[in-house]
């Protein structure tokens, strides 16, 4: 009989009952396979994977990441971007995102075992996405207000408009703001600011 253990670092909630779910049904499909949650009188047994919940942003639950050692797999939402970011550039934890639809608990335990890193198919698609070390852009004041206002939503026209400019003279300083972001057209513009989360 194999023992899996897992520790984990944060209070019990919602995503480590159905962490829990997923390590059970693991093992009713592996025979031979078991796991069990350690409890805090455990200090001293040594888990195969710690789990801390970083889903509420608590700097509390953050400070005991880099204090837990061996396997670690945290919990981070969707819409926390940028500690994801964070995390995967100052941290080897695993990271698996709560708000995908199916949760891979035997890659996660697999990783755990072979001390490699899991990440989530959302996380990878962040870390996919990422690029290193973007080259800082350089826009003009007229640049940056056409920026400001194709973020907004504006189309040539209105911005035309609001800074007195003609189309033609607005066409040109897009084109040259999407020649500095290296891309073709508004839609990868787009995706390019959120990526870069650019704050002007």
């Amino acid at each position: 009989m194999h023992y899996y253990y897992v520790r984990y670092l944060s209070p019990r909630n919602v995503w480590s009952d159905a962490l829990s779910q997923g390590f059970s049904h693991l093992a009713t499909v592996n025979p031979g396979w078991c796991w069990s949650a350690l409890s805090s009188d455990d200090e001293n047994a040594a888990p195969n994977l710690s789990v801390i919940d970083l889903t509420g942003g608590q700097d509390a639950d953050i400070a005991a990441l880099a204090a837990a050692q061996g396997p670690l797999l945290a919990l981070v939402r969707a819409t926390q971007k940028r500690l994801i970011a964070d995390l995967l550039r100052q941290s080897r934890c695993s990271l698996l995102c709560v708000d995908e639809h199916q949760l891979a608990m035997s890659e996660i335990v697999e990783c755990s075992h072979r001390h490699r890193r899991f990440l989530s198919a959302f996380v990878r698609g962040i870390k996919d996405g990422q690029t290193p070390n973007p080259a800082p852009v350089s826009l003009t004041e007229t640049e940056s207000k056409i920026l400001a206002f194709l973020r907004d939503g504006k189309s040539g026209v209105e911005i035309s408009r609001s800074l007195f400019r003609s189309q033609k003279t607005v066409s040109s300083h897009k084109r040259n703001i999407m020649r500095k972001f290296g891309v073709t057209d508004d839609l990868a513009l787009k995706r390019k600011l959120q990526v870069q989360e650019i704050t002007l």
